[in-house]
């Protein structure tokens, strides 16, 4: 079995400008002493190594480096690599001497030159280098700033025995007799002529082996992709958390010489499928599902990214009732798409492409080197169902785009492919033009890639980024961290108010109420035959990259606003909502109103018999009205469970704010959803309007 020896710590670095110290690996340069530096810094460490035994191997594995990479050993070169989120290795083996050794890494992280920057870039990277959340936002001198450059994973050195199984693909096929075909390769090299025999072992989520399968192979040495098919019976079937469970088999394969030297990789897998239909229809191991997504950027810098960010974050996403995630335009580290798979959360991956690049074979060649890279290293993970070319191209939708999705076509014939994210799945009614309740309308149907709207962080995250620049407000400031203040103030219509307390108080109201609403639009519209029927939503987005003022519902510091409860509510599986008879949430007073309560189940089962509790609450709080009654909750619909409730508002009630709520109780007592809507009660002159509203 292989050795490794750990090569993160600490190690020396010198920049191009003539800075020089100590920085820990795994790190973004950023973080640690080099804010918004770009472009070449070398990296220098010794290690002590014993001799290498007889045909053993030696393996140099970097599981991140951004961007470029040029590896030298002992003064000698050992190979390069571009391209910021995958791992790359290679063999040092007749480069290691025994004693110390010294291993330099010159890592580039540049900047797109002028003339490239914005619409011409050349980087790819994504969000992570051009993009209105992130630092300098798209300000044409300044967002390019908090550069991500440096050697962000972890590196190590491997000892073989003269064979490594370097990489195993798993691509199971659901059977029409309930079993599951499962197509392995791997990727294995070894030394010298000997025969070589491997094994596959397919364990199920109880450790128990469902299918296995052994060979042999001969010939030169050197790398080589073997193959084989395995069937699984009976297979316990991957799920997202709300349809059933996230079951994860482990495949390993083994490789072994004559002598007895082997290697073992193990990876998991999941085995389910995913198919979109003609309409966006996701039909889930054969069940239609219904899409409540977001959009992620976790962090601008990977290095920051650990463990226990991570599984905040999974946590956090859980708890909004959440199914699926876009990692929106950029690659994420390995550890977050595992926490996905774990979760039973759907991944919409993009490619970290991000509005415009240069049109020229250089670029498009590195693209396509690059997205078929992001394919192999991401294979395995079940979460994963969409690959995503490119966000909101522009002159390269027709030229670029179509050979990318090839490119992933040819790397994966699994999963769905999608050449881009266009603009026209994206609406923005009530922040970039028009009001909110445009999406009573559902645009962007029938699949929503994005919608949403900025909302100030809370007051002490806004005094932690900004300290005195957060009021009075500081614009400039602002705008380096994402704020639009077109937007918020004349689009939205945001009070600002005596205080950052009233702003921060108004602008994350203003959030909740255009996401709560939007996102009950379109789930009322569920799969409904007819006009703009929609299939699947993904609000725009879910946390901060940095500390910043954007769409996000949990800041950088992962502090909730009230966007996040009102996508929590929202986004419940069983969504009872409350459609009133009056419109423009307001009620006169004297006048009879009535509620229907519409019921979203997007449930695999459900309920015959439920209790409807409905009340409607004065501004003080005090009951003033309810009501109780039952109704059923069909799986896998949208059912009307309460129609007319009727109620008499008084002639003379008290004025203000009056809120309706209500919830879905099962016999056992469960409460399967609850929601409520806002209202006002004010005086109407009589005669002012139709007196059926009175009698």
């Amino acid at each position: 079995m292989a050795r490794r020896f750990d090569l993160s710590g600490t190690w020396t670095f010198a920049t191009a400008d003539g800075r020089s110290g100590t920085m820990p690996v795994p790190s973004n340069w950023h973080l640690r002493g080099l804010p918004d530096y770009a472009g070449r810094v070398t990296f220098h460490r010794t290690f002590e190594l014993p001799p290498l035994a007889p045909r053993e191997r030696a393996w140099l594995r970097f599981e991140g480096v951004d961007y470029e990479a040029t590896v030298s050993l002992n003064g000698r070169p050992v190979g390069f690599h571009r391209g910021y989120f995958a791992p790359f290795e290679f063999e040092v083996t007749t480069l290691l001497r025994p004693g110390e050794n010294e291993l330099s890494v010159e890592v580039n992280s540049p900047k797109d030159p002028p003339g490239s920057w914005p619409n011409d870039k050349v980087v790819i990277k994504g969000v992570l280098n051009h993009h209105d959340c992130r630092p300098g936002s798209w300000d044409p001198e300044r967002g390019q700033d908090g550069n991500t450059g440096g050697i962000w994973g972890p590196v190590e050195l491997l000892l073989d025995e003269g064979v490594r199984v370097h990489a195993v693909r798993a691509a199971p096929f659901l059977q029409p007799d309930g079993s599951a075909r499962v197509a392995v390769e791997a990727d294995i090299s070894w030394a010298g002529s000997e025969e070589l025999a491997w094994s596959l072992e397919v364990v199920d989520p109880h450790g128990t082996t469902a299918a296995s399968a052994e060979g042999r192979e001969s010939g030169l040495p050197g790398r080589r992709t073997l193959s084989c098919v395995v069937t699984v019976r009976e297979p316990r079937l991957w799920w997202t958390w709300d349809h059933g469970l996230p079951n994860l088999y482990r495949l390993r394969m083994t490789a072994r010489l004559p002598d007895g030297a082997s290697d073992t990789l193990e990876r998991r897998f999941g085995i389910r499928e995913l198919r979109i239909d003609a309409d966006w229809t996701w039909r889930l191991n054969g069940r239609r599902i219904f899409p409540r997504g977001t959009n992620i950027i976790p962090t601008q810098w990977l290095s920051e990214y650990t463990p226990e960010r991570i599984a905040q974050d999974v946590e956090l996403l859980r708890r909004a009732n959440i199914n699926a995630v876009r990692v929106h335009a950029h690659v994420n580290r390995r550890e977050l798409y595992d926490a996905l798979d774990e979760a039973g959360i759907l991944c919409w991956q993009d490619f970290a492409l991000q509005w415009s690049y240069a049109e020229c074979d250089a670029v498009a060649e590195e693209c396509r080197r690059q997205i078929q890279e992001m394919v192999h290293h991401l294979f395995n993970h079940p979460s994963i169902v969409v690959w995503c070319c490119h966000n909101e191209p522009e002159k390269n939708r027709r030229s670029l785009d179509p050979m990318l999705a090839a490119a992933v076509r040819e790397a994966d014939g699994t999963r769905h492919v999608e050449e881009a994210s266009d603009f026209r799945y994206h609406p923005y009614p009530g922040w970039y033009y028009g009001h909110w309740r445009e999406f009573a309308e559902a645009p962007g149907a029938p699949f929503v890639n994005e919608f949403g709207a900025q909302a100030l962080m809370n007051v002490d995250s806004m005094r932690e980024a900004f300290g005195d620049a957060a009021w009075p407000p500081d614009w400039a400031r602002w705008a380096y961290h994402d704020f639009q203040y077109r937007e918020t103030f004349h689009i939205a219509g945001v009070s600002m108010g005596a205080s950052l307390e009233e702003f921060v108080a108004n602008s994350q109201e203003y959030q909740a109420r255009l996401l709560k609403f939007a996102i009950e639009q379109y789930r009322l519209r569920r799969f409904r035959p007819g006009d703009r029927p929609v299939t699947g939503i993904f609000q725009f987005m879910f946390m901060d990259c940095w500390p910043a003022i954007t769409w996000s519902v949990v800041d950088y510091w992962r502090r909730p606003k009230r966007g996040y409860e009102a996508l929590r509510l929202a986004y419940q599986p069983v969504l009872p909502v409350i459609r009133p008879s009056f419109g423009g949430d307001v009620a006169a007073a004297g006048s009879e109103v009535r509620f229907d309560v519409p019921v979203v189940n997007d449930l695999p089962r459900g309920w015959d018999t439920v209790t409807v509790e409905f009340a409607v609450r004065a501004p003080d709080g005090s009951p003033a009205f309810s009501f109780s009654g039952t109704g059923s909750v069909p799986a896998d619909t949208v059912h009307r469970a309460a129609r007319n409730i009727a109620w008499r508002i008084p002639p003379e009630p008290p004025e203000g704010a009056y809120r309706a709520e209500v919830r879905l109780v099962r016999p056992d007592g469960e409460v399967l959803g609850e929601n409520w809507y806002e209202f006002r009660v004010v005086q109407v002159p009589r005669g002012a309007y139709h007196a059926a509203e009175i009698e």
